[in-house]
Order: structure tokens, then C-alpha cells, then sequence
């Protein structure tokens, strides 16, 4: 019972985290403004592609953990 709780638990923080992480991503991705030319900027595309690929391993995981659960 209590490793169905701490599961949820963990499952509801990941998601909690990884939605923000997205809508920033995305937000970078869209952004239609060059940066001025003395400040890095790195690729929005490789930034929400990372960050989706992260979101979904980390599904992946959670998903193992949910089949292996007593």
C-alpha cells in the first residue's frame, strides 16, 4: 500500500516538474527574437528535442516502476 503512495507521489512531482520544463523549452523554440550579438544563445530546436526525449525516458521509467509494483 505505501509503495502505491510514494509511486504516486513521485509520479506527481515528475510531472510537476517536467511541464514547466516543456512550456520553457517550447517557449525558447518560439521565441522569434535574435538575441543581441554578444550573448550565447544555444538552439531552441535541440533544447525541446532534449527536453522531450528527458520527459519521455522519464515516462519510461515510471511505467517500469508502475508494472513492477506488488
Amino acid at each position: 500500500m505505501m509503495a502505491w503512495f510514494i509511486f504516486w507521489v513521485a509520479a506527481f512531482v515528475a510531472i510537476g516538474g517536467q511541464i514547466p520544463l516543456i512550456f520553457a523549452a517550447w517557449r525558447l523554440y518560439r521565441q522569434p527574437h535574435p538575441a543581441l550579438a554578444n550573448v550565447p544563445r544555444s538552439d531552441g530546436r535541440a533544447d525541446l528535442g532534449w527536453t522531450i526525449l528527458t520527459a519521455l525516458a522519464t515516462l519510461a521509467l515510471f511505467a517500469a516502476a508502475y508494472l513492477a509494483l506488488p
